[in-house]
């Protein structure tokens, strides 16, 4: 059952996003937010302290769907497969990329990165290996997007596959 709270998260979430695509991203108020999510002003900030949080609360629901949807594992055996299924999604998902790109927002796509792969780390050693990837796969996905869109996932895939095994994995 989902909570009243965790709807009206999602409202203004989904809210900020369809203004984005409509709206310079500077121009947009909470008023216009609480507006398009059909809530009393004030619920935005009963739930977020500010736009930064409502943009990682939309990117986070995003990641977790997309994780448990499709049951994508981190496998060093299988990685080809598991960057096309990232690389997949991310290109699903353009849109919202553009956007935060658009937005000078997409650093918050590496926080999710970031969010993922760190915390499959047990020890330091692991940190910096997982960090190295964390990185090396936003910034492939960064210049993807800075450039247009251009590489199919596959492409994406071999590039970073590429770099990785640079260091030696």
């Amino acid at each position: 059952m989902e909570l009243q709270s965790d709807r009206s998260k999602k409202d203004i979430a989904d809210a900020l996003i369809s203004l984005m695509k409509k709206k310079d991203f500077n121009k947009i108020t909470n008023k216009d937010i609480t507006n398009r999510a059909g809530l009393s002003h004030i619920t935005i900030y009963r739930n977020f302290n500010n736009i930064d949080e409502i943009v990682k609360y939309y990117l986070d629901e995003l990641t977790d769907e997309f994780i448990k949807t499709s049951k994508i594992l981190f496998d060093p055996n299988d990685f080809t497969n598991y960057l096309i299924k990232l690389f997949t999604h991310l290109e699903k998902n353009k849109d919202i990329g553009i956007l935060l790109y658009k937005a000078n927002m997409i650093h918050h796509l590496k926080d999710e990165f970031d969010r993922i792969f760190l915390n499959k780390a047990n020890s330091l050693n692991e940190e910096f290996t997982y960090s190295f990837i964390s990185g090396g796969l936003y910034n492939i996905y960064y210049y993807w997007i800075k450039n247009g869109c251009k590489e199919s996932p596959q492409e994406l895939a071999e590039m970073f596959k590429d770099f990785y095994i640079l260091k030696g994995k």
